[in-house]
């Protein structure tokens, strides 16, 4: 039993409004749609102009303004999605051989005005400082639309592959209190073990079964992953675990993978790292859920004597 305190504890500075109520937890139905949002940064529309129409796909979800960047450095887009109830910054994946020279560039670099031991990969950095929607670079947008908005919308960031890494950069150099949360679907690692303290926002790192791309770069390089792991099993049935594949799993996918390619000339690494698998796979999930959500008001609704019968039949 700890001590008792021998005088008054001292009242905390800290009221509610200082607090990151933005902040959210994790959502099978928000990693739905992050998915689908990370999914649109393949869109070809996002190369156009710096400034183009809401296309009609992510008009029904309320957006009123997208911009989108490039990098200039490599086959690499994003874009920002804004709405008067969520913004979102999604990052395009690796689709093309130029994106290999970002993946491939992977010496840990310290980046400026961060802890000593941080470090990150080289390639990941440079493409995401770059970004740029050719008059206004990305951090300086984003720094703007954070005024502009007094810092009371949400804003959620997503990525898949490569489009993953640079999100939990992202994360990590804009994670204030706007942020709620990122979302990555088959992120490569993306610094040491130091990087997961420089991101302050929740960040949900999302793996689907034998997807190859989350085991690189190696850890014997130096590299760990941050973030809170989701696994999606084989066959998704219910929620993410919250936990990885061990050992064993891997090697069993291996073997799996192994006859796959023997039988259909398919690799299962690649195969599950699609992004249509992850959207597939959770969109699935939330719709369960929100069935499940929906009976269980719907039995809430009825009188005590009602539910003991459903409950009870017989």
């Amino acid at each position: 039993m700890g001590n008792l305190p021998s005088g008054p504890i001292p009242v905390p500075p800290w009221r509610p409004g200082d607090l990151p109520s933005l902040r959210a937890a994790y959502s099978d139905r928000t990693a739905a749609l992050m998915a689908y949002l990370a999914a649109f940064a393949y869109d070809a529309r996002i190369e156009a102009t710096p400034s183009i129409a809401v296309p009609n796909e992510l008009s029904g979800f309320g957006f009123r303004r997208f911009t989108t960047f490039h990098n200039g450095l490599c086959d690499g887009f994003a874009y920002l999605a804004e709405g008067d109830d969520l913004i979102v910054l999604s990052f395009r994946g690796t689709q093309s051989l130029i994106n290999w020279r970002t993946n491939l560039n992977a010496r840990l670099i310290h980046p400026d005005a961060t802890d000593r031991n941080l470090k990150v990969h080289e390639g990941f950095y440079s493409a995401f400082v770059m970004l740029t929607d050719g008059a206004q670079g990305l951090l300086d947008k984003m720094r703007q639309l954070k005024t502009a908005t007094n810092g009371l919308i949400p804003i959620y960031i997503t990525g898949h592959s490569l489009g993953g890494a640079l999100a939990q950069i992202a994360s990590a150099v804009l994670g204030d209190d706007q942020v709620a949360a990122c979302y990555t679907f088959g992120s490569p690692r993306v610094g040491n073990i130091y990087f997961d303290l420089w991101v302050k926002p929740p960040s949900y790192r999302l793996v689907n079964y034998a997807d190859i791309v989350p085991q690189a770069p190696l850890s014997v390089m130096g590299y760990r992953h941050a973030g809170d792991a989701r696994y999606l099993p084989d066959v998704a049935i219910d929620s993410p675990y919250r936990f990885e594949p061990s050992l064993l799993e891997r090697t069993w996918q291996l073997l799996r993978g192994i006859m796959q390619f023997l039988r259909a000339r398919s690799i299962l690494g690649i195969d599950d790292h699609q992004i249509i698998e992850y959207c597939r796979k959770l969109d699935h999930i939330a719709q369960a859920r929100t069935q499940t959500v929906r009976v269980r008001r719907e039995s809430l609704r009825r009188p005590p004597v009602e539910r003991d019968r459903a409950s009870h039949p017989g």
